[in-house]
């Protein structure tokens, strides 16, 4: 049936603009390229389209407002960083600056989150953490990921997870484990583990690891807290 109501098209275009805006490093032609790989088409309905495009926009949405209901990672540049927010947590990761220790604090509030925007991050002592410019948010849904507890090394993916331990080292879970362990007041050491399997990561307990080409479970320290920070 043929639908002449215009007063359906205002919605339709601020759903593309806010896909847009989530996404501005798109042109035009490579945003409707995307929609068309979703499944849009000649035959695509209003209704069909007005979820794809709330598909793509939960994904990378472009404002995000305190507190978030969902995580996400922000990449932001000047300077080029990659910060996870999910709940109070926040992990900050410098891009291209692999050998150094990701830093992590607890936050009470950020200013409205999305492209173009500056990222400013309230820490539990009410100091501002200005991250830099944001480029891109990924929101992340860890019902995507399989659990830490059990995991087997071939069904890591692409993710990635952040482990806090009581002692103040800190870890990045991905295809290999890179451990961060502080060593005096400024200096770290850092580690880099092939795994086949790990064991144990629960905050509280320990964390133990099965060495990839066998071996004894390896203990890399007490868990305070996991987050995941990449899909």
């Amino acid at each position: 049936m043929e639908n002449y109501d215009p007063t359906r098209i205002p919605k339709l275009i601020d759903a593309l603009q806010r896909v847009w805006e989530g996404q501005p490093d798109l042109s035009l032609s490579a945003l409707l390229g995307t929609l068309r790989n979703r499944g849009a088409g000649w035959g695509t309905s209003d209704e069909e389209m007005l979820e794809i495009l709330n598909a793509m926009e939960a994904e990378h949405p472009s404002l995000v407002r305190w507190p978030a209901e969902t995580p996400m990672t922000v990449q932001t540049t000047a300077p080029e960083q990659r910060v996870t927010l999910s709940g109070s947590d926040v992990v900050v990761r410098p891009v291209g600056e692999d050998a150094r220790m990701p830093s992590a604090w607890k936050a009470t509030h950020f200013r409205a989150v999305g492209p173009g925007r500056s990222l400013i991050v309230t820490d539990s002592e009410g100091i501002e953490h200005r991250l830099g410019v944001v480029t891109l948010v990924h929101a992340l849904d860890p019902d995507e990921v399989p659990p830490l507890e059990g995991l087997e090394q071939p069904d890591v993916g692409g993710a990635r997870w952040f482990v806090g331990f009581e002692d103040g080292s800190r870890a990045i879970v991905g295809q290999r484990i890179t451990l961060w362990r502080p060593e005096g007041r400024r200096a770290t050491s850092q580690e880099s583990y092939k795994f086949a399997r790990i064991f144990s990561c629960e905050q509280g307990a320990e964390m133990y690891i099965a060495p990839a080409g066998g071996g004894e479970p390896v203990s890399l320290g007490r868990v305070a807290h996991v987050v995941l920070v990449d899909l």
